[in-house]
């Protein structure tokens, strides 16, 4: 192929990169007018539920959630583990109750008693806000879980692995 000839071709691919762009920005132009972000009216229309997962400990004060809910249980479960296998190396005489807890939680058990303290994997029913202008957007006054109070050991995020 002659120099001339790959020009050519460069040129033909380079003005239809630029058509399917200009396609591209027409149609997200398009989609922005169809579904603005802030819209007059932020009422209501419909309420999408969802379930995720937590673990909570029963102390002397109540229930106490130990970290954010995550959307699969086994991560729940997993999670649990961890933080009661922390408690284990911390829990002197009733280190070795907190770890075969730690087994039966990733083993299928909801609920387990150590102590005085009761540690229970919880549904947590969540939502998504729909309205006239499509999902509501994050409010000033949103609040997100307190990561003093997440109890899990090690980096935490959706890239985590499931297994050990």
């Amino acid at each position: 192929m002659s120099t001339n000839s790959e020009e050519a071709a460069d040129d033909v691919f380079d003005e239809a990169a630029a058509r399917r762009l200009l396609e591209l920005g027409e149609r997200e132009e398009a989609l922005r007018r169809e579904f603005p972000v802030n819209g007059p009216v932020w009422e209501r229309t419909a309420i999408s539920h969802y379930t995720a997962y937590a673990a909570m400990v029963h102390e002397d004060e109540g229930w106490r959630q130990l970290f954010p809910a995550l959307p699969a249980e086994e991560e729940a479960r997993l999670d649990l583990r961890d933080v009661l296998r922390v408690r284990a190396a911390d829990g002197g005489e009733l280190g070795p109750r907190f770890a075969r807890a730690a087994e039966a939680v990733v083993d299928g058990e909801d609920q387990v008693i150590i102590g005085d303290d009761v540690y229970r994997l919880v549904r947590v029913e969540q939502t998504v806000i729909m309205t006239d202008h499509g999902p509501q957007t994050p409010l000033p006054g949103d609040r997100e879980f307190p990561e003093m109070l997440d109890e899990r050991p090690g980096p935490r995020g959706p890239g985590r692995p499931l297994e050990d």
